[in-house]
């Protein structure tokens, strides 16, 4: 059973909730041993007597983590995330057709497996204020909107994006009490700039988590100010930092969301690695990236997982390499990345469907090298890459 306790709005509010754990990758050699209950209880008695005894998990190079090591199940958070979900534009003709459940219907289950979901929310949610002069593309989605979100599990979304405000800063208000209403919280946004760079922590099992969101896409007038509500950016480095190294000191693990880089651009720029690895080498223990509309390579930074771009989830994308994603399960630990399995996502009908058969692993085989450019070694199983963490 899963059993859910929310706290509306962002900021520094809790959140409590307890989820089912995401099963992780087990080799067919391994589960063919665990086939009769008997060998079953004989492994776990076998596992807790090693952990006894010595203090780091055993890991045969040959296979993926044990999903049995005790301390990963007491201390193990599982985050699941998917990139720009934008609920405007053409979706907005799918939701007012065939209902708020329709974009994310397909990987609802997926969400709702992980303790945590986050998503990037690549639009307002509102129904007043005007498209922002000069600017090419506004998103608004209707109100009611984050019904999508909320029954398909997703817990927490970025707004530290530059669509957030696309209709003025009434709409990024009304977003906020849109996301309210389905106890949907938020990160990278607030109502003045003191909210805004504030972590949203969420209390997970045993653990608490700190969230925090920045955008270095920073259209004009779209910075959070002690007057005025907006975002945190990239742009004052010493805030972003201080942020991350708070977030730190107050809870278990940090996960950063950025939106940056090029749009188009397959493989992260030099100040995409760099901002990555600041964020962590302050105290990040994931880091989620999102805004090129293609999915990017994932890197493992001091056993910390970067994922530089998950590419659209929910768009109308207009070229066949955008309709290409990806959805991201981690599973991370005080001391970092755990297991990391990604799954190939096509997107049809503005939705995210999972992919299967030739073409989810040619589409995985391409993010494989994605991932080899930087150094990341992944294996493929089952229709999934797999990445792990150090021992």
């Amino acid at each position: 059973m899963v059993s859910r306790e929310k706290f509306a709005g962002g900021g520094e509010e809790t959140y409590t909730k307890t989820k089912m754990l995401m099963p992780l990758k087990i080799s067919s050699h391994l589960s063919s041993r665990l086939g009769a209950a008997v060998l079953f209880l004989f492994f776990v008695f076998f596992v807790v007597f090693s952990f006894a005894c010595s203090p780091t998990a055993p890991k045969d190079e040959g296979h993926l983590p044990d999903l049995f090591a005790i301390p990963w199940l007491s201390r193990g958070v599982t985050v699941s995330a998917g990139g720009d979900v934008n609920l405007g534009g053409r979706v907005t003709s799918f939701l007012e057709e065939k209902g708020f459940g329709y974009p994310l219907e397909l990987v609802g289950r997926k969400f709702s497996l992980a303790d945590v979901s986050i998503v990037n929310l690549e639009c307002c949610i509102s129904s007043q204020g005007k498209p922002i002069p000069g600017k090419e593309f506004c998103f608004r989605a209707p109100p009611g909107a984050s019904k999508a979100l909320s029954g398909a599990g997703v817990d927490i979304v970025s707004l530290a994006n530059n669509h957030s405000k696309d209709f003025g800063e009434v709409s990024l208000l009304d977003t906020f009490a849109d996301l309210e209403r389905e106890k949907v919280k938020w990160c990278g946004a607030g109502h003045d700039d003191e909210e805004a760079f504030k972590p949203c922590f969420l209390n997970v099992k045993n653990s608490k988590v700190g969230f925090l969101a920045f955008t270095s896409i920073v259209p004009a007038g779209w910075l959070a100010s002690p007057s005025k509500p907006g975002c945190a950016t990239t742009r004052d480095e010493k805030r972003f930092l201080d942020s991350v190294k708070y977030a730190q000191e107050k809870c278990d693990m940090v996960v950063t969301s950025f939106h940056w880089g090029k749009e188009l651009a397959t493989a992260p720029s030099s100040e995409q690695k760099r901002l990555a690895h600041l964020a962590v080498d302050n105290g990040a223990d994931l880091v989620i990236g999102h805004h090129p509309h293609v999915v990017q390579g994932f890197e493992v930074y001091k056993n910390r997982l970067i994922a530089y771009s998950l590419g659209n989830f929910v768009f109308s994308p207009p070229r066949e390499i955008s309709s290409k994603s990806v959805l991201l399960e981690v599973l991370i630990c005080p001391e970092g990345l755990i297991q990391a399995q990604v799954l190939p996502v096509f997107i049809r009908g503005c939705r995210p469907v999972l992919a299967e058969g030739k073409e989810g692993e040619e589409w995985l085989s391409t993010i494989s090298s994605y991932c080899a450019d930087l150094g990341t070694h992944v294996s493929m199983s089952d229709g999934s890459l797999f990445i792990r963490g150090s021992e």
